[in-house]
């Protein structure tokens, strides 16, 4: 069902309702909430509020603002988090780089979608991850005749003062797409120019849902899952076969029909979309029901463990900033006995 919405003021008292608060608004329309579980976010209220937001608000060239994103109030004050954007049919952003990473995760998207990373386009499909490191140039073009949907995860924390933000050279809006497809891919996978060690900006990358859950499905036939995460996989950087990116991580989990994952606790920040499925996460003893669409957050350094109350896997994607903590050498991680 969407939201039918007849004015600024009726969005925005939306928004309030659900915790949550537009980029084309300056000031938070609700208070945070407080509480282990408070940074929890219905996927009904994100999607309704993305599609009210497009019949209100533009993007792009002359438009309001650069993007047209929600994000949960609750969100903005952790080091990463996730919010959702959305993209009307015909539109496209502007082009830009900035010195934050720029994560996007594809849930609704159809033929003629595209991000664009680098002179090189990227078509969207559902699961699909695209990253856009520090300082490399991109935006978005919806083509289609239908809204696309994308999660954005952002390491906001980790340069907060200065966030360089540039345009394209000569008043230029939009990158040209001159490098062929699968560019990025082809070079930054298996093979790469030899002279070319860890180059900065790092490379887009572009993880496609078909290699995702193939992914899954193998760990799933080789061994048990493991206690405390179910099965999970690392989007690993394709340059140096690390972390996504090294303030953080993507990485996608599959739980299985009645799974109960054993309790732990670390000091880094993790935040998840619910791709597929419902459950619920327990954090220091809090009870958090969730469902597919929905964004949640666990603070660190507190207990939880996941279950999966649906009828079929569950599957979840998430970001997490251990990859900086490890490297400033403050990562910690305790573990429920068996």
């Amino acid at each position: 069902m969407t939201m039918s919405v007849r004015t600024m003021e009726e969005l925005t008292a939306f928004l309030a309702e659900h915790h949550l608060v537009g980029s084309w608004a300056r000031d938070e329309v609700a208070p945070p909430r407080t509480g282990k579980t408070a940074a929890h976010w219905r996927g009904e209220g994100i999607r309704n509020a993305l599609l009210g937001s497009g019949e209100m608000t533009q993007i792009g060239s002359g438009g309001q603002t650069g993007m047209r994103s929600v994000t949960g109030v609750e969100a903005r004050r952790a080091p990463v988090y996730m919010n959702a954007q959305v993209l009307m049919p015909g539109e496209r952003t502007e082009a830009h780089r900035n010195l934050r990473s720029e994560t996007r995760l594809v849930l609704e998207a159809s033929p003629g979608a595209f991000f664009v990373c680098e002179f090189e386009a990227y078509p969207m499909n559902r699961g699909d991850v695209v990253i856009s490191p520090p300082w490399t140039y991109h935006d978005h073009f919806n083509g289609s005749t239908k809204p696309v949907i994308f999660i954005d995860g952002y390491d906001n924390g980790y340069n907060p003062n200065v966030n360089v933000n540039e345009k394209l050279p000569d008043g230029q809006l939009y990158e040209d797409i001159s490098r062929p497809p699968n560019y990025s891919r082809y070079l930054y996978s298996h093979s790469r120019p030899i002279s070319e060690e860890r180059p900065f900006p790092l490379p887009p990358m572009h993880y496609p849902w078909s290699d995702t859950e193939a992914a899954l499905e193998a760990m799933r036939e080789a061994g048990p899952a493991d206690p405390y995460e179910g099965t999970l996989l690392m989007l690993s950087s394709p340059v140096d076969n690390g972390p996504t990116l090294p303030t953080m991580a993507w990485q996608v989990q599959l739980l299985e029909r009645g799974a109960k994952t054993l309790s732990h606790r670390h000091n880094s920040t993790s935040y998840y979309h619910v791709f597929e499925g419902e459950g619920c996460t327990v954090i220091d003893g809090e009870k958090l029901e969730w469902h597919e669409g929905d964004i949640f957050g666990v603070p660190p350094w507190t207990w939880h463990h996941h279950e999966n109350t649906h009828g079929d896997d569950t599957i979840l994607f998430s970001v997490d900033d251990w990859p900086a903590m490890k490297k400033l050498g403050f990562f910690m991680k305790d573990e429920e006995a068996p």
